[in-house]
């Protein structure tokens, strides 16, 4: 199993990463088997979002 991570950034208050990651996830379904994890975070005025998947074969 090979897992690979997609993280994306927001400034501000951070209310589109939600809206960037299914977005994100959306167009590249058909190359995503299985999404592992999503993980949010904040430091400072930088929101944080890392998708773990594994990449369909």
């Amino acid at each position: 199993m090979l897992l690979k991570h997609m993280t994306f950034l927001e400034y501000d208050d951070g209310t589109g990463l939600k809206d960037k990651v299914a977005k994100w996830i959306a167009e590249n379904e058909d190359g995503i088997l299985e999404i592992i994890d999503i993980e949010y975070s904040q430091h400072g005025n930088i929101y944080m979002a890392t998708v773990t998947f594994e990449e369909r074969k």
